[in-house]
């Protein structure tokens, strides 16, 4: 079963792709891309996990943000807050439903999802938090908020950075009591290795999951090592759901 919506979320249009499995078994996994990215993630590999997922008896939804995609703004105004603030509303949406959800995100999106863990509204209610490369070095940002700059022909206010180093990553991540399962690759040219490795040693002294793909960038990884995150990723998510 599938499904295209938009939800209204402070005076936007939010784009929605929705699947579940013939039974619904009321467990969720909700996808947030990365900076620059669209609901189907890089190299559609958020299509290609949802329907290993859909497999395992979870619905997905798959998410354009605020500004993004075939959500409504341009995206010269993109807005880490706005980006947090949808997760939050969609997330409880679900949960109002009676899901247990599970949340992925990927780079910035990763960053969000774990700033929306945080929201008293949030706190204590996902059990578990899929986190692809996330962006963990918004601190080295030196922009300014309202210059605009340019990457990868898109344009956009300093802003974003300055709102995602004032969510303090590091903090949230800290402070997340579920189950963690994070992904880098081994030559990411958008995190910086310090960054990475700070991740990683919080993560493991929690004693949670992470993986380091040999050779790969900050994405799109290459075929088989992607199906390599999605297997392990899928069992944690097992532990966590019951499974």
């Amino acid at each position: 079963m599938e499904k295209v919506f938009f939800e209204n979320i402070n005076n936007k249009k939010i784009f929605c792709y929705s699947t579940k499995p013939l039974e619904d078994q009321k467990k969720m996994i909700i996808m947030f891309h990365g900076f620059r990215g669209t609901n189907t993630g890089p190299a559609r590999q958020f299509v290609d996990f949802q329907k290993q997922l859909n497999k395992e008896g979870y619905s997905i939804l798959r998410v354009d943000l605020p500004n993004c995609g075939n959500s409504d703004g341009d995206y010269i105004d993109v807005s880490f807050d706005e980006w947090v603030n949808a997760i939050i509303y969609i997330t409880k949406k679900y949960l109002n439903l009676d899901y247990k959800v599970a949340l992925l995100g990927q780079s910035m999106g990763a960053t969000a999802v774990t700033r929306a863990t945080s929201n008293k509204e949030l706190k204590n209610k996902i059990p578990c938090i899929l986190l692809w490369v996330p962006g963990a070095n918004a601190d080295e940002f030196e922009g300014k908020s309202e210059n605009i700059y340019e990457e990868a022909g898109q344009k956009y206010k300093g802003k974003f950075w300055i709102e995602a180093m004032n969510a303090d990553f590091f903090k949230c991540l800290d402070e997340y009591k579920g189950g963690i399962h994070v992904v880098y690759g081994e030559h990411d040219k958008y995190v910086s290795e310090e960054s990475r490795g700070k991740v990683i040693k919080m993560v493991k002294e929690k004693g949670e999951s992470t993986m380091i793909l040999q050779e790969q960038d900050h994405s799109p990884w290459n075929y088989d090592k992607a199906q390599e995150v999605y297997i392990e990723q899928i069992k944690k998510l097992n532990t966590y759901f019951g499974v």
